[in-house]
């Protein structure tokens, strides 16, 4: 597609963590992504489902409460899934947790990545 923007392309999402490399491998095992580390950096990269997430190890790093906005969430993922049961299980496997919290129960699933950060695991479209 063609833009007159003077913004053509977004490149990748960086997101703040205090282990670059730990919280990609976690990202990249839920999706079956591939990682690219760069340890010398403190940075990894992330390329799966079609886009590409940075990871950038951060100094006293404040991790996020769900749902608390005393340390807001700063971001969060919402990443589709064929078997939402299944999803869940791996992601906790990986080391997520499930909030305790559900806004939405019969539209996501709310988890928290082993650094504290909520994304959301959502099962398969409805026709």
């Amino acid at each position: 597609m063609t833009t007159t923007a003077p913004v053509t392309e977004l490149i990748a999402f960086t997101i703040d963590t205090p282990d670059a490399s730990a919280l990609a491998a976690f990202y990249g095992a839920l999706t079956g992504g591939e990682v690219t580390d760069y340890p010398e950096y403190g940075v990894a990269s992330l390329s799966a489902l079609g886009a590409n997430l940075y990871f950038q190890t951060v100094t006293d790093y404040s991790r996020p409460e769900w749902p608390s906005q005393q340390h807001p969430q700063q971001f969060h993922l919402d990443l589709r899934t064929a078997d939402l049961d299944a999803a869940v299980q791996a992601a906790v496997e990986l080391g997520a947790s499930v909030a305790s919290e559900q806004p939405n129960p019969e539209m996501s699933t709310v988890m928290i990545d082993p650094h504290g950060h909520p994304f959301c695991l959502c099962p398969p479209k409805q026709d």
